[in-house]
């Protein structure tokens, strides 16, 4: 208060003033950009990685990448430590059902300032908050999924909010010293733009072929060969010709219908379909399409006898009819069905290049898995090479002619998709099955080199490779001609199946009929001894317990008692005046002679 209240003398710096004349804010163009991996990169090359794995210290990288490093270098990139390929420990990060990494205990999703951690000796990402709630405080060293012991030591941080100078990318070795990756495939790329570009032989040859006069011949009459080609052209003359003509009769006045139309043809030759489907008329079409939808109608191999929740009907029959035996009791009728496993099979391919370790979901997809692990056991699949390889998306196989066209399942006709959306084409070494169209799966199956998420819920996504990654590498790197065939054979040399879920026994319905059968004594044991089991209510002798139980007691030991030694006469003949003494409470014309049946009621 005072002569000054109303000045600016104030005791203290306002926010504005420091902000504008102290030189607490700084202009953002002149400061330096602070650049941090996010934890979902590489540290090699600065993209979201696909296959994680990690150093002791940290540090995270995607396999394909930092295995040619180290080959090279021989060192982190990051510290620029020696570094060998024995030291990288694979990852296993959780996604939500958005996609979104996040931890599998908490749910909750990682995000920049989220403290993430890994164990290392199973590979699996938690939250800090999980480990330390749940492991640290309980003191608890048993991994939070899979129940193995662990030690404080196995914790790795791969992000930790609080330390701000980790993972800068100005710091990293290779950037400063500007170590890069001389890869054949950054080789190929700047030589021929077209080298990483996912596209079919006759599309490459399109490509170079483009603006001749052949090129556009080409393009006109779609893909593939000259003899597939010169096939359309005259599919598209012939039909030309036939609409020109009268379709609706023939030179005898009789009604014909037309083979094939020229919408047929011109979609068979933009799709790149062959001349015979231009030719099929719509019945045929449309027969195909009924017997496709059929497909799947098929007795189950691995089956089993399951109850169901329908009787016999023998009951019935033997009720409305004279010519069946009388029938008083109703059964259900046992059905065989196929097998629908809960657990995960697992198998390792033996190939020329190395063995793949794959992991089925039986319990997803319960028929195609059915399939895949049944031609292994039969040998199906032994000696058959991988025809088709795609470098950057998938190398396909399973065809014993080697064509692409061959390969039958179990059931010796195709079997019905099961799509799922729990299983689709994201990520490395998801193995999925290759078909012609809708229901049309048989014996071939395709592993992706990357994601392809096009074919979600048009191919039955059945298993992944969770072991043998740096063997599909190489079978990546191995060199195609122009129908994209490996120029060196990949063949499967053999399978050895580790879980087979089908033919194992059902240790989950042996339980619940023996549960079934515990609750069926219980339930004899319980009815009354009086009727339905007069043998427990004689075994016990003794007089006791209120109802009309006492009764029959009562009259068992009169009848005992007339069998026993003349010494015993006496007791015999207090016990028959204790039951005519209690009868006369009775009511009246009750019957007095042995309860057998009612006969006398």
């Amino acid at each position: 208060m005072g002569k000054k209240q109303h000045s600016k003398d104030r005791m203290y710096i306002t926010k504005t003033e420091w902000a504008t004349e102290w030189g607490g804010a700084k202009s953002k163009e002149n400061r330096t950009p602070f650049k941090r991996l996010p934890f979902y990169c590489c540290g090699v090359t600065f993209t979201p990685f696909e296959d994680p794995v990690c150093t002791a210290d940290g540090y995270v990288f995607d396999i394909m990448n930092i295995m040619p490093y180290i080959r090279k270098y021989g060192k982190n990139p990051v510290t620029g430590v020696p570094l060998k390929q024995e030291d990288l420990i694979p990852l296993t990060f959780h996604k939500n059902s958005d996609g979104e990494f996040h931890c599998p205990v908490l749910n909750k999703v990682f995000t920049e300032f989220t403290h993430i951690v890994a164990v290392k000796t199973t590979g699996n990402v938690f939250s800090h908050e999980a480990i330390k709630e749940l492991n640290i405080k309980t003191k608890n060293w048993k991994e939070l999924l899979t129940d193995e012991p662990f030690t404080r030591e196995d914790l790795i941080t791969i992000q930790n909010p609080n330390a701000l100078d980790s993972k800068v990318l100005l710091d990293f070795d290779h950037v400063k010293n500007s170590l890069k990756i001389d890869d054949e495939e950054l080789n190929k790329m700047d030589s021929d733009p077209t080298y990483n570009i996912n596209v079919t032989g006759d599309i490459k040859q399109m490509l170079e072929e483009l603006g001749t006069e052949k090129g556009k011949q080409t393009a006109l009459l779609g893909g593939g060969g000259s003899k597939a080609r010169n096939e359309r052209a005259a599919a598209i003359l012939a039909a030309r010709s036939r609409i020109k003509e009268d379709p609706k009769s023939n030179s005898n006045g009789e009604v014909t219908a037309q083979a094939y139309s020229i919408v047929d043809a011109a979609s068979a030759s933009v799709h790149g379909r062959s001349a015979a489907a231009a030719k099929s008329a719509s019945s045929d079409k449309t027969a195909a399409r009924i017997a496709m939808h059929m497909a799947g109608e098929r007795a189950p191999v691995n089956a089993k006898l399951v109850k169901s929740r329908f009787t016999t009907g023998a009951a019935s029959r033997s009720f409305t009819s004279t010519s069946f035996d009388p029938i008083t009791k109703n059964e259900f009728e046992y059905i065989k069905v196929e097998k629908n496993p809960k657990k995960k099979g697992y198998v390792q391919l033996h190939t020329t290049h190395g063995d793949l370790n794959i992991e089925l979901h039986c319990d997803i997809t319960p028929r195609t898995c059915e399939n895949f692990i049944t031609l292994c056991e039969r040998g199906y699949y032994n000696g058959v090479a991988f025809h088709r390889s795609i470098r950057n998306f998938m190398i396909q196989g399973g065809d014993p002619t080697g064509t692409g066209k061959g390969g039958e399942s179990i059931w010796g006709k195709p079997f019905k998709d099961e799509p799922n959306s729990k299983l689709l084409h994201t990520g490395r070494g998801v193995v999925s099955m290759a078909n012609s169209g809708p229901h049309t799966n048989g014996s071939q199956f395709f592993i992706l080199y990357k994601s392809a998420n096009h074919l979600n819920f048009k191919h039955t996504v059945f298993g992944g490779v969770v072991g043998g990654l740096t063997t599909l590498a190489a079978m990546e790197k191995v060199p195609v001609d122009d129908n994209d065939r490996p120029l060196e054979e990949i063949k499967i040399t053999g399978i050895t199946v580790f879980v087979n879920p089908y033919s194992e026994p059902d240790e989950e319905e042996e339980e619940k009929v023996k549960d079934e059968k515990n609750v069926d004594d219980e339930e004899n044991d319980k009815i009354g001894s009086w009727y339905s089991n007069p043998g427990t209510g004689t075994s016990n002798s003794g007089v006791g317990g209120g109802g009309v139980g006492k009764y029959l007691k009562a009259r068992n030991a009169q009848a005992e008692s007339a069998a026993v030694d003349t010494s015993l006469t006496a007791i015999a003949v207090d016990t028959s005046l204790t039951a005519i003494a209690v009868a006369k409470k009775r009511k009246l014309g009750a019957s007095t002679g042995e309860f057998k049946d009612f006969s006398a009621w």
